[in-house]
């Protein structure tokens, strides 16, 4: 049958804690955007978005996909349309109401094979009228449909559909063996001169019995006997249905992830938003101008772009401190974002972006309602880690957002110093926004250049940018708040 797979998932799943990089992240924002209300595509980004693994072959196999889907943006609508046409088709108009019963599977899976073999003609006649697609993706979908349908096969599908009407009544015989009990149930083609089918299913001489219209123990004797028959054709043609019908859900299904990177691509050229394709190089983690997705999308225009140029081999930690409001929590997100998207096969919201390896994102943001110190909220913060420590591997990524800053500075610092540590020493790279100061000092001392340390720009005036910037920390508002009571009075 049809052999495809666009989307290169292998048997990969969600990660772990997909909720809580869901809700961090603020994805729901982006998928939003992509699915534009359709439920389906909806789920399958937030699918694609979540794989807890996946290679930098697999990427590239999806980025080539992408390129491909918007190149022949209205082939794949259609596609998709055509898909989901015949699936709405059969919802409304097949009815397995009775499964035990073989002459209801018979009757109503051969009216969907009728239903099917209109969409795939309408597939094929639109494929054959294509550019060729130039991705593998769609070049071995392709191949495969013409391999598997053509004419004949759909001519086939439609007179099998007919033959399982019964417009005419069920034809079918049956022997009489030992004890007069019945043996061989055969189910006879129809007598139309000209049928394929009835050429190679006919039979020779035959006789007729008419029933009296009021033997009504006869009637069910009957009845009994042709559903016997029809058992006998019911698994296989039941079979067939679900075959062809699991081929489009699933071509809908594949289709809508790249039917939502066209709803997002509009979205980027309605903003004017730069875009571009995640680049595998070792030891290169960069990017230039990288906006936030989820903060544009809210804003509906562009944001404060970010740029960073990381050349590390090996894994590398990024904290952010410095005074608040000042892009900290955006920047991670926006990092998150970005790479989710990239290892998704998808574009990103940036002039260029580099990374070594497509790892997992994992992200670890402090709760709102964790935001008072307590030992209890302490204790739930690290229970909330430790839930997914165990899953994490070298060449993935944590994302932090003051974690561990719900107990008093010291046990916090000690704690993050820990933590970090053995991430990085683990091959697993970190951007952490803290403002443990304790922390920050004594972990740039001790790993150095695997230490990337950002604090927000304040112009001489003390106005924020939200811009990022490397250096040391600076002080907080307090002091320019001062100042300004100090100048006034």
């Amino acid at each position: 049958m049809i052999q495809f797979d666009l989307l290169r998932l292998g048997k990969a799943t969600r990660i772990s804690i997909a909720d809580d990089v869901r809700t961090d992240l603020e994805l729901d924002k982006i998928v939003a955007v992509a699915s534009n209300g359709d439920k389906l595509i909806a789920e399958t980004w937030m699918n694609v978005l979540l794989l807890g693994e996946t290679s930098e072959e697999d990427v590239r196999y999806r980025q080539d996909a992408v390129k491909d889907a918007l190149a022949h943006r209205e082939t794949v609508l259609k596609m998709y349309s055509i898909s989901g046409d015949v699936l709405d088709r059969l919802r409304r108009e097949i009815f397995f109401f009775r499964t035990d019963d073989p002459a209801v599977v018979v009757h109503e899976a051969s009216r969907g094979i009728e239903i099917f073999a209109d969409a795939l003609e309408e597939l094929i006649t639109l494929l054959r009228s294509t550019p060729r697609f130039s991705s593998k993706a769609f070049s071995d979908l392709m191949e495969s449909l013409f391999a598997n349908i053509d004419e004949k096969f759909i001519s086939s599908a439609r007179e099998v559909a007919k033959i399982f009407s019964f417009d005419q009544g069920i034809d079918f015989s049956v022997k009489l063996g030992k004890y007069n009990s019945l043996i061989d149930p055969i189910l006879l083609m129809p007598k139309e001169k000209g049928s394929l089918l009835s050429k190679i299913f006919s039979v020779g001489k035959e006789y007729t019995y008419k029933l009296d219209p009021r033997d009504e123990a006869g009637a069910q004797i009957l009845y009994d006997i042709e559903r016997w028959v029809l058992s006998q054709v019911a698994s296989t043609i039941l079979k067939a249905y679900n075959h062809i019908k699991e081929f489009f859900e699933e071509l809908r299904r594949q289709l809508s992830f790249y039917v939502g990177a066209m709803n997002l691509n509009d979205f980027f050229d309605k903003l004017g938003l730069p875009r571009t394709y995640a680049e595998f190089e070792q030891g290169r983690f960069s990017f230039e101008n990288l906006y936030c997705l989820s903060l544009s999308i809210s804003r509906s225009g562009k944001t404060v772009p970010y740029s960073l140029e990381i050349q590390k081999d090996g894994a590398f930690a990024v904290l952010i401190s410095g005074a608040n409001r000042g892009g900290k929590t955006t920047f991670i997100k926006a990092v998150g974002q970005a790479l989710l998207l990239a290892r998704s096969g998808l574009f990103v919201p940036a002039e260029s972006f580099y990374i070594p390896n497509p790892g997992a994102v994992y992200t670890h943001f402090l709760r709102e309602e964790e935001r008072t110190l307590s030992y209890g909220k302490f204790e739930e913060e690290v229970k909330r880690f430790r839930g997914f420590v165990g899953s994490l591997k070298k060449g993935d990524f944590v994302i932090m957002d003051e974690s561990f800053s719900t107990t008093n500075q010291l046990e916090a610092s000690v704690v993050a110093e820990n933590v970090v540590s053995a991430l990085i020493d683990s091959g697993i790279s970190v951007f952490y926004v803290t403002f443990l100061q304790d922390f920050i000092y004594k972990f740039v001392t001790h790993y150095g250049d695997k230490i990337v340390l950002l604090v927000p720009e304040r112009l001489e005036d003390g106005t924020r940018t939200y811009r990022l910037m490397r250096g040391s920390l600076q002080p907080g508002y307090a002091m320019d708040l001062w100042k300004k009571l100090h100048n006034s009075g």
